[in-house]
């Protein structure tokens, strides 16, 4: 049993009776501002309601942010749910994997070890203080008075609240309510958005450090990920070095490398042609900026994973082997030979093939003897991945991810890094939302001396503080326009559906009503089952 999951047992002995002594004595607790909230205990204050009250006089401009909100919400609401039903229908190749563990699953700076404890809690005490904010804001704004606002409390603080009078939010027409429900939303969304784009300023101010090579030191190699048990891993070479040359066991001086990129992937380009029949070794540098030197290893297209029933599977490939040479034969045309001797490579090969064409594949690995050997395996025919051939394999260059230093800052600051249709921005966006997922932040803190910022650590302080700002509240912003309740979308959702009906002629209030909670109490059920189960896939 992890530490992660101790604490939590540990957690819950300790909540649960507070929660039965809170239910139990709900007079005594009420007297220290505890409330029963189902599972949850509301610890109740008045704290920011007379600034509510100030800034939610200026009506006018609250009725145009209450539009802005909602068309803020259902752009969210449609991420989100494509988000959920992109990881639905993924769902099946999860199983079996394993999980990232239950402390993921938990916004807990410190405890979740994505988030940071420093940033972590100041960026999720900003998100949820501005996320209820706008609420009470908002509801000043439209003569509702706020009751309370505080902390909810569930073995772990949940977030903060904000507590309309519920008689009086009842009452409101059907516009005001869907100000109210979507103010936190877009609060949270224009402070992801200052953020970002106060990050990005600093960003443009950060140049990468010049080491005295005589090529451009933006473009060295960096190792940014190292499989584990790969020849990349045996080497010796750290993550976050940089490599500044290549040479075949044996050679007296080495040869100068650069990257070749393509998109986000980059290999090592020098004036030696790499091959895995042969053994190298590289020169690097770490933050102590002297030169190091790997142990000889070879280098090439790595066989990191083989796909079950896969042509590669059928051929006979095996992991941690190397790729040397595909021999294509297409229909009506002569075998063609093709040396593999990166990924980069095998992506491009593979690019121009088709369903149907027969491969044979011959590898190289190095016997127990140390020695060398190739083996050419059965041709098999490659299937299909979209309009191109499909064999099965996953590769790497020998065990490691390169980046460069201008790229990695590039594809780390800007979402929409190499976007080309509009499909692309949608996915890149996804995607960069990942990103603490992957140990960015956005830069991870290993290979910050990669660069040269104007006012040092101080800078990088700077930057990763406003990184989790935009993430703690673009995420608390998608995730609160999930359909369902108690999210604020499962509230502006029956808030459309009301709104749906009235348009398609239901001119009962009433019968409106019924309706469109009926409906939204069904899709809230429907979407917490989904999104409990994707949950449950990533983190058991």
């Amino acid at each position: 049993m992890d530490t992660a999951t101790i604490v939590m047992i540990i957690l819950c002995i300790i909540y649960v009776p507070i929660w039965v002594w809170v239910w139990r004595r709900p007079e005594q607790a009420a007297r220290l501002h505890l409330v029963k909230y189902g599972p949850t205990v509301m610890i109740k204050t008045r704290l920011g309601i007379n600034a509510m009250e100030k800034i939610g006089k200026y009506r006018r401009f609250w009725l145009v942010f209450g539009f802005v909100s909602k068309f803020i919400s259902a752009l969210l609401f449609f991420t989100m749910m494509y988000m959920l039903l992109l990881s639905i229908i993924n769902l099946p190749s999860r199983i079996g994997q394993g999980g990232i563990g239950i402390q993921y699953a938990l916004a807990i700076p410190g405890f979740n070890p994505m988030l940071p404890l420093t940033y972590g809690v100041f960026a999720l005490f900003v998100a949820m203080i501005v996320h209820e904010m706008g609420h009470g804001i908002q509801s000043r704004a439209n003569n509702c008075t706020v009751d309370s606002t505080g902390l909810l409390y569930g073995v772990v603080p949940l977030g903060a609240f904000c507590e309309p009078n519920e008689e009086e939010l009842k009452k409101l027409p059907r516009r005001p309510q869907m100000d109210i429900y979507s103010a936190g939303i877009s609060v949270n969304t224009f402070v992801a958005i200052i953020s970002i784009a106060l990050m990005l300023l600093l960003c443009s101010a950060v140049t990468p450090a010049s080491f005295g090579q005589s090529v451009d030191d933006s473009d060295l190699p960096g190792v940014y990920y190292i499989d584990a048990k790969s020849p990349a891993y045996e080497s010796g070479v750290p993550t976050s070095a940089l490599i500044l040359g290549i040479k075949e066991t044996g050679e007296e001086s080495f040869h100068t490398v650069t990257a070749e990129t393509s998109g986000t992937m980059v290999r090592l380009d020098s004036d030696i042609d790499i091959s895995p029949l042969n053994t190298y070794v590289l020169k690097y540098t770490l933050e102590d900026g002297a030169d190091h030197e790997s142990g000889p290893m070879q280098m090439g297209a790595l066989i990191k994973a083989v796909t079950n029933n896969s042509p590669a599977s059928k051929a006979g490939l095996q992991p941690l082997t190397y790729l040397y040479t595909i021999s294509i034969t297409s229909a009506g045309s002569e075998t063609v030979v093709n040396y593999v001797d990166s990924i980069l490579s095998f992506k491009a090969l593979m690019a121009t093939t088709h369903p149907g064409d027969i491969a044979q594949v011959t590898t190289a690995s190095i016997s127990d003897g140390g020695v060398i050997e190739t083996v050419t395996h059965d041709p098999v025919t490659l299937t299909s991945s979209g309009s191109q051939g499909y064999l099965g394999i996953s590769v790497s260059d020998s065990g490691f991810t390169f980046t460069t230093p201008s790229l990695m800052m590039e594809s780390a600051t800007n979402p929409f890094y190499n976007c080309t249709t509009p499909f692309s921005y949608v996915e890149n966006f996804l995607r960069y939302l990942s990103g603490p997922f992957n140990g960015l932040d956005p830069i991870p803190n290993s290979i910050t001396w990669w660069y040269d910022t104007p006012a040092g650590d101080t800078t990088w302080i700077l930057i990763k503080t406003l990184y989790w700002l935009f993430w703690l509240d673009i995420l608390l912003a998608i995730s609160n326009a999930l359909p369902a309740y108690p999210f604020d979308g499962g509230f502006l959702f029956e808030g459309g559906i009301n709104w749906l009906l009235e348009k398609l002629g239901k001119k009962d209030e009433e019968e409106r009503k019924k309706l469109s909670g009926s409906a939204s109490n069904s899709v809230s059920t429907v979407v917490l089952v989904m999104f409990f189960l994707v949950l449950l896939a990533f983190v058991i």
